[in-house]
């Protein structure tokens, strides 16, 4: 018996690991197959050997922690049970069909080592295009959707898939050692395929419910973008009415300086009043003519809304946008939500300077587009690494949540290099969506 449970927990090992070489995309390296196929086999080897079923829950969190670890995707703790589900209906109905042609029992099944070799063989051979396109399908309609989900929501889909995976193995388990006819053969199988359809299409309604959560959210964060411009572009009408006022006002005081011939205040006056309100109105007038490159509104919203706090508070602003932008392939809640966070940090680290300067740059390199953020700040010992740590701040309670989080939305993108430099009193933030 020993050597029918270890050849049936390797053959158990290659069917899993092959199962994560379907379904996880990139590839893993060989060195991590190995550890999969390692782990699979010892556990499932003391599993069969006790006859301990609640095993099977440590192996499949067990692994599916490591596929997480390794494949750096939250989502994929979905495979690893899902496979295995996968596996177990496609070794009944294979099961079925051979106690239908041949008459072989469940009990021969799992007596003979030959027919134990032909068994999974048939099951890894059924299994690997039936996952390639669950892969498929999950990939074109899922993902995205995964991706956007909360950790506590994703546990509890995973856990699903644990408990249905568990209830398939004791339902199968209860006909191992005993004599079953076709019919009961069949009603087992077909139990069992109910039961999991039945599990899918519950995580599926829940599914269906988060993404149109998702999709009320993203209409919420576009009208209040579309309120936050419009708001802006009325601030920008009334300081031209403001200034079409102050103009005839200013006007009338120059030439009540030039007709007194007092050239001393008039150079008093003009510098003092009318040359910072053209250096301010240069600046936002700047700012809006950059702003018409950037054709996707939600940018443009966030960016004309702290880029014109920021000259208001008298920061010197440089804005650089060369290019036309007309997509960033990158979930607009998530650009904007990055783009905010980083432009609010940028502004008060760079209001603690002598000389605030905040510099602003977006534009495409091939078919990439760059977003560069720098600012001046003052140092205060901080490491790069410490300040995407949650809750470490130099602001006091309350903060530090900022850049902790916009580096768990990046993380969650394959197409994203991103990086934090300090250099020559700058603070830099380099974001490369491809």
């Amino acid at each position: 018996m020993f050597t029918l449970y270890l050849i049936a927990s390797v053959l158990t090992g290659i069917m899993l690991t092959c199962d994560i070489f379907v379904l996880a995309h990139p590839l893993l390296s060989m060195k991590k197959y190995s550890i999969f196929f390692v782990s699979f086999s010892s556990l499932f080897f003391i599993l069969n050997y006790f006859a301990f079923f609640p095993m099977l829950f440590v192996i499949l969190v067990v692994n599916s922690i490591l596929l997480a670890k390794f494949t750096k995707k939250h989502y994929s703790v979905f495979y690893v049970p899902l496979g295995y589900i996968v596996d177990c209906i496609l070794m009944n109905i294979i099961g079925l069909a051979a106690n239908i042609i041949w008459d072989i029992s469940v009990r021969e099944l799992n007596s003979d080592i030959f027919l134990i070799i032909i068994y999974s063989s048939c099951t890894i051979a059924a299994s690997c295009p039936v996952l390639y396109l669950v892969r498929r399908l999950l990939q074109r309609y899922l993902v995205s959707t995964f991706e956007k989900m909360s950790r506590k929501l994703l546990v509890l889909l995973a856990l699903t898939l644990l408990l249905c995976a568990f209830m398939i193995l004791t339902m199968a388990s209860f006909f191992d050692n005993i004599e079953i006819t076709h019919r009961q053969y069949f009603l087992m199988a077909s139990s069992i395929i109910l039961y999991f359809l039945f599990t899918i299409s519950m995580i599926f309604i829940v599914l269906h419910a988060a993404r149109k959560n998702y999709e009320a959210q993203k209409k919420v964060e576009y009208l209040e973008n579309l309120n936050e411009y419009t708001r802006n572009l009325e601030i920008v009408y009334n300081n031209l009415r403001s200034f079409r006022h102050d103009y005839i006002n200013i006007m009338t005081s120059l030439s009540a300086y030039i007709d007194e011939k007092k050239y001393e205040e008039l150079r008093t006056f003009f510098y003092e009043h009318i040359l910072p309100m053209q250096k301010n109105l240069t600046q936002k007038n700047d700012a809006l003519n950059n702003l018409l490159h950037v054709h996707i509104l939600e940018v443009k919203s966030i960016l004309y809304t702290k880029l014109l706090l920021a000259v208001n508070q008298d920061i010197e602003v440089n804005i650089d946008i060369p290019d036309e932008i007309d997509s960033i392939n990158m979930e607009p809640i998530d650009l904007t939500r990055m783009l905010g966070i980083y432009l609010d940090n940028a502004i008060e680290a760079c209001l603690e300077t002598e000389q605030p300067i905040l510099n602003f740059h977006l534009g495409k390199m091939n078919q990439d587009i760059i977003i560069i953020i720098s600012n001046t700040f003052i140092d205060k010992g901080l490491s790069v690494a410490q300040m995407h740590k949650k809750e470490v701040t130099t602001k006091g309670n309350g903060h530090g949540i900022g850049l902790y989080s916009v580096s768990e939305i990046l993380n969650r993108y394959d197409n994203i290099y991103h990086e934090t430099l300090m250099e020559e009193g700058l603070f830099i933030q380099q974001v490369q969506i491809s």
